[in-house]
């Protein structure tokens, strides 16, 4: 601007100079046509001295020049101005050209400027881009693969009819970079009002549509989920009133969701349980907490009365405002019932327990009483019978022998019944204590046993090794002694006796098993070996006090396990036992 101003004040000089040697080249002109033509002075005297009258003469034409010289300054001067004004406002308008297009550039969305014919006056790069390159003046159909007509949705046109905004919302062509488009028409006016333009600005909304229809498939399967789940979803605002219900109401309550809209909770209540549960309600919202299975009775709508379990989370607005609740209700009526036969089930279960206390004791009692008032008369009967026998052996005869020995041989089975009934007594009663306890040894320290017993039978073990389990050792061996000891006894009449005991694993289960190849038994008299003093076998061929298994029975239980047995009649029998349930 300063070069400008230096520039202009250079040219007024130059007219001031130029005026100056016309002045003087008019004086020395007319000096010299009055010397020539009038020859009466010298060329040097007509400059220096000139007459009146050539003075007068050579003045008025000084002024005339400098008149015109004045006027010729303030006509450059004017043209000067004007075009200093036209230099900044060309510079202005070129300042606010390049802002503008770098505002254009620098939108996100495509901008293009359309005559009223749709000849495409301007185009951003967005623009080039997403229509596949620079249509400056062409038709905008053909950046718009419309061939050689306006699209017939196109919003420019519609601009132009109205002269208002239109925006829509389309599939884009082939031709152009995006998959789907929003076009934003805009009518340009001059200066007096009239349509000159238009704007239309392209936005590339591919990844809107793919987000939209991303949230929808997302809300269709949340409400899909909502609607398919077998608990109510329920919203209450921050007064705990419905603002929605999912249609499991109507089966939990028998409700309607737009029943429930604008009611509360407390609404379906009995009042003791409304007053109840409304007081939980507002000493949990005011502190914003969650509700944790929160359990509730309400009344259904035919009268019935529904448990259900309450959970739900507070809910707050983008600026951290409380706004109510969200959460499930879920129903446990049935689940109720079940606890309170549980409960009721688990009283009367104590209620047995202490009548079995009481039976324990006086199974004690009556232990110690066979143990001590009964051993002692049997013993003198056994006693007396011994004597009788020793005296009077001569004197008996046959008969009377016999007698004596039938009343020996009563007092020692009787004897063995008693031991057997306070072995059974001992098991069912006392603590047990579980530790590491080696199975296989205990085994084979009973084989050894039984083989010592009767050294002229040959029976042949089968003990597999390293089988052990947590159990009370002393009650195992009675378990052993009882299964292996029933397994040698009815193989005694078993040429080529053989006795197993090893473990199988049966549904994830440890199953230990004791196998012979004895007299076996029949399957359908199996469900009576485990009580007591049932026997399948006569006594004369096979000895014993049907109490082994019944003791085996309790010890199994004890131990939290099970026992059964398989068997064929002269083909042997198979015990199977767990311990621990496992």
């Amino acid at each position: 601007m300063n070069d400008s101003y230096k520039k202009l004040t250079y040219k007024s000089g130059h007219i001031l100079v130029a005026g100056i040697v016309m002045m003087v080249l008019s004086w020395l002109l007319n000096a010299a046509l009055d010397t020539i033509g009038l020859q009466e002075k010298s060329f040097i005297q007509q400059i220096f001295a000139p007459s009146f009258h050539d003075v007068w003469e050579r003045l008025l034409t000084v002024f005339l020049i400098a008149v015109f010289i004045v006027y010729v300054n303030y006509i450059t001067q004017g043209r000067d101005r004007l075009a200093k004004e036209l230099h900044e406002a060309m510079l202005k308008a070129l300042e606010e050209k390049t802002r503008a297009e770098g505002i254009l550039s620098a939108i996100g969305d495509g901008v293009s400027i359309q005559d009223t014919d749709f000849r495409i006056l301007y185009q951003n790069e967005v623009h080039k881009n997403l229509v596949g390159g620079d249509f400056t003046g062409h038709f905008c159909y053909e950046a718009y693969n419309c061939r050689d007509q306006v699209c017939p949705d196109c919003p420019m046109a519609t601009c132009f009819r109205d002269k208002v905004v239109h925006k829509v919302q389309k599939p884009a062509a082939p031709t152009l970079n995006a998959s789907y488009i929003e076009i934003t028409a805009s009518p340009l006016h001059d200066a007096n009002g009239k349509l000159v333009a238009g704007i239309e600005l392209l936005r590339d909304i591919s990844d809107n549509k793919l987000a939209e229809e991303q949230l929808r498939n997302s809300e269709m399967r949340l409400r899909n989920l909502v609607e398919s789940t077998s608990d109510w979803v329920w919203e209450v605002d921050e007064n705990g009133v419905y603002t929605y219900a999912s249609p499991r109401i109507r089966v939990l309550l028998g409700y309607e969701p737009d029943e429930v809209i604008g009611t509360t909770p407390f609404d379906f209540m009995p009042p003791d349980e409304a007053r109840r549960v409304a007081a939980l309600f507002s000493s949990i919202s005011s502190r914003k907490e969650a509700i944790c299975a929160l359990e509730n009775t309400n009344l259904h709508k035919d009268g019935r009365p529904v448990v259900l379990e309450t959970s739900g989370v507070p809910v707050f607005d983008a600026h951290g405002t409380y706004r109510g609740y969200r959460g499930i209700d879920r129903d446990i009526t049935e689940r109720k019932q079940a606890e309170n036969k549980i409960r009721n089930l688990n009283e009367k279960l104590v209620q047995r327990a202490a009548q079995l206390a009481i039976t324990n004791k006086e199974l004690e009692a009556f232990s110690s009483s066979v143990s001590h008032d009964l051993r002692a008369p049997l013993t003198r009967i056994y006693s007396a019978g011994q004597i009788i026998r020793d005296l009077c052996r001569t004197n008996l005869g046959e008969d009377g022998q016999l007698l004596v020995k039938t009343i020996c041989d009563g007092c020692e089975q009787m004897e063995e019944l008693i031991e057997a009934l306070l072995s059974l007594a001992r098991v069912a009663s006392g603590d047990l204590h579980r530790f590491h306890c080696d199975i296989s040894g205990i085994a084979g320290l009973v084989a050894a046993e039984l083989q010592l017993s009767e050294p002229f039978r040959h029976v042949q073990f089968h003990i597999e090794e390293g089988l052990a389990a947590d159990a009370d050792e002393r009650l195992v061996k009675v378990l052993m002694e009882n299964l292996l000891g029933n397994a040698w006894k009815y193989t005694k009449k078993t040429p080529e006796a053989q006795i197993e005991f090893g473990v199988a694993r049966e549904e994830g289960r440890t199953v230990y098993f004791v196998r012979d190849n004895g007299a076996g038994f029949a399957m359908e008299n199996a469900h009576r070996l485990f009580k007591p003093f049932q026997r399948l076998h006569d006594s004369a061929d096979f000895e014993g006090t049907g109490i082994g298994l019944a003791t085996v029975q309790r010890i199994v239980d004890r131990h939290g396990g099970q026992v059964w047995c398989k068997g064929e009649a002269g083909r042997g029998a198979t015990f199977y036992f767990t311990l621990n349930g496992r």
